[in-house]
């Protein structure tokens, strides 16, 4: 007889931490519950129009019903303000086109013109571009001419030289060279250029009248002074031969900093050794030994004077009658001059007027477009003479805020000199601060290279490993030479330049002096 199967025992509900009560699932349920107890969902509206088309192009229906709205105040205010920034500067840029391409149909035609024959040179003018002061790029003012004012030359066939100046007050001592050099050839004081036997070589005169027709362009108030600067030593200094180089080279060659005798000397000493000794010159105490600043103050000594062979045989200088020293009255005719404003911000300070002209370029661009229309055009008239008392505005105690007017043409871009750093006013300063300092080291480094020469040290590790060789004393003798021309050089430009320093003017200059007239010179 078989036993009784035992009845299914119930499950055990769940332990451990998976476990769920039946408190938890009560509400997921109900959720399920309500859910199953609502239906389907309701299918989406179907689309019309245009957007029931593009749905079955696979655009998403979510694109096809996006419905635009006011962005965030945050963005709103992004939005607005790149929106206006992005809209001055598309507009500044269209004007400056618009302007460019108005003046290029207005000149092409001078560039079409016919010549007389095939050999016929172009009109050429001369382009000054001043040093900015406390600027190291020496060729920002030309730049600024071939930017704005170039194209409308090139679309007239017109030629243009630019003439650089890598120092303050180049273009004054260029300009007062060569007007030095007409006036001496005039005279018959210095023979002509060689001119070359080509069919377009022009003689003396035709190319001095093909000069004056062409023109002269002045970028800045700074060219403005140098050029009128050099024009006033020109024709009001004597004729007598003039090279300024050589001139400020002879202030510095005896002046005690290389303490031995110059090299030509050196060269005649043991020729001239039994002369000297038969016959005794009265020569100049020897120069304090010492690298000093003190001779930039004391007068130079004479030269001392070797016999030699030669100089019996060289003629002496022939002297200029004094009355070839006087200037012609009236003066030879000279180029018509346009005045091209120009200012260059630099610095921190500086920084809201350089981003407003990024934002104004148009200005610029008009500017040019009108000086090189007034050139082109030969549009010309009588340079204004300066007012009869000039006026000083500013205070006199601070120089560095000091403006003198007077009036005329002679204010030609005023407000230029406002954007000068302040440390302009300082330059001397400047200078003889380098100065002493290149002097305190010059002594060490000359006696470190006679010393070697002598044979009195060996060379050093690094002399020997350098590739140009160890120091001599001619060497140190061009670099100070160079050193002291661009010292002497700026000092010059910075007295014509500066604030304070009046523009040069000539009553003989009156009805003699043109200048191209542009739109701002017939409004003021």
């Amino acid at each position: 007889m078989s036993e009784p199967t035992p009845p299914p025992s119930s499950p055990s509900p769940p332990t451990g931490p998976n476990a769920s009560s039946p408190s938890s699932a009560g509400p997921a349920a109900a959720a399920s519950a309500s859910a199953n107890a609502s239906g389907p969902r309701p299918p989406p509206e179907p689309l019309t129009g245009f957007r029931a088309s593009l749905e079955h192009t696979g655009i998403p229906r979510s694109v096809l019903l996006w419905k635009p709205r006011l962005p965030s105040r945050n963005w709103t205010i992004f939005w607005t303000l790149l929106g206006t920034v992005s809209y001055i500067y598309y507009d500044d840029r269209r004007k400056c086109r618009e302007i460019k391409e108005e003046y290029l149909r207005k000149v092409e035609g001078f560039g079409k013109e016919a010549t007389t024959s095939s050999l016929d040179m172009p009109r050429k003018v001369t382009v000054y571009g001043a040093k900015w002061p406390e600027d190291e790029d020496t060729d920002r003012a030309l730049r600024h001419f071939r930017k704005y004012v170039k194209p409308y030359l090139v679309a007239a066939a017109i030629d243009y030289e630019q003439v650089t100046a890598p120092l303050h007050g180049s273009i004054t001592r260029q300009v007062h060279a060569n007007v030095l050099k007409r006036r001496r050839q005039a005279l018959g004081l210095e023979a002509p250029d060689p001119t070359l036997s080509l069919p377009i070589a022009l003689d003396p005169r035709s190319a001095l009248e093909r000069e004056v027709e062409g023109g002269v362009v002045l970028v800045g108030r700074a060219s403005l002074k140098e050029y009128l600067e050099g024009l006033r030593r020109g024709w009001s200094n004597g004729v007598g031969p003039w090279d300024w180089e050589k001139e400020v080279e002879e202030k510095i060659r005896y002046d005690g900093v290389f303490d031995d005798l110059p090299a030509p000397a050196l060269e005649a000493v043991s020729e001239a050794e039994d002369a000297l000794s038969q016959t005794p010159q009265q020569t100049p105490p020897p120069a304090k030994s010492g690298l000093g600043l003190g001779f930039l103050s004391r007068p130079a000594p004479p030269p001392p004077v070797f016999p030699s062979s030669d100089s019996s045989s060289t003629p002496p200088a022939p002297t200029i009658p004094e009355h070839l020293h006087t200037p012609p009255n009236p003066l030879p005719p000279t180029a018509p001059v346009l005045l091209l404003p120009f200012v260059n911000h630099l610095g921190f300070k500086q920084t809201p007027w350089m981003i407003y002209d990024f934002f104004t370029e148009h200005r610029r661009v008009k500017a040019g477009a009108d000086a090189a229309y007034a050139l082109i055009t030969d549009s010309i008239r009588s340079f204004s003479p300066p007012d009869s008392s000039s006026a000083v505005e500013g205070s006199a105690a601070a120089d560095t805020h000091v403006h003198v007017r007077q009036g005329g043409d002679l204010d030609f871009n005023l407000d230029a000199e406002k954007y000068y750093g302040k440390s302009f006013s300082n330059f001397p300063e400047k200078i003889k601060t380098a100065r002493e300092d290149y002097y305190k080291k010059l002594s060490e480094r000359l006696d470190s290279a006679r010393a070697l020469a002598k044979g009195e040290r060996e060379m050093t590790e690094e002399e020997k490993k350098s590739t140009k060789g160890p120091v001599t004393e001619e060497q140190l003798r061009e670099e100070r030479r160079k050193k002291e021309l661009r010292w002497h050089g700026n000092l010059e430009g910075w007295e014509i330049m500066r604030k304070e320093a009046e523009v040069a003017w000539d009553p003989r200059w009156d009805g003699w002096l043109r200048v191209y007239e542009t739109p701002e010179h017939r409004v003021r």
